[in-house]
């Protein structure tokens, strides 16, 4: 299956000198269907707490970063996927995977 099943969370930049970010309280289980635009993750940085929201429709199936996790800007933090997507095929994207200010 390709990787446009596939759609990453990503640590956001929330300000304009944010260079990462610890995330806070997943509000999301591996295998919730999510919606864009839910809130999936708390995310707190040096000036304050936000919400990250879900880029995608779909299933969150897989959790890459633990309540705790200080991860760069654009880090990956968890995947969202159709449900027909194999594992083998996140596991694939996630060893690939590359942060876009580091691609």
């Amino acid at each position: 299956m390709a990787n446009h099943d596939i759609t990453p969370i990503v640590m956001p930049k929330l300000g304009m000198t944010m260079t990462e970010g610890k995330v806070v309280d997943w509000q999301i289980k591996v295998g919730d269907e999510v919606t864009e635009g839910d809130e999936v993750v708390g995310i707190e940085t040096e000036k304050i707490t936000n919400a990250c929201e879900s880029p995608a429709d779909g299933v969150f199936r897989r959790r890459i970063a633990d309540d705790g996790g200080t991860l760069l800007v654009g880090g990956l933090i968890g995947i969202i996927a159709q449900a027909e997507t194999s594992d083998a095929d996140i596991d694939s994207f996630i060893a690939n995977f590359k942060p876009e200010e580091q691609a």
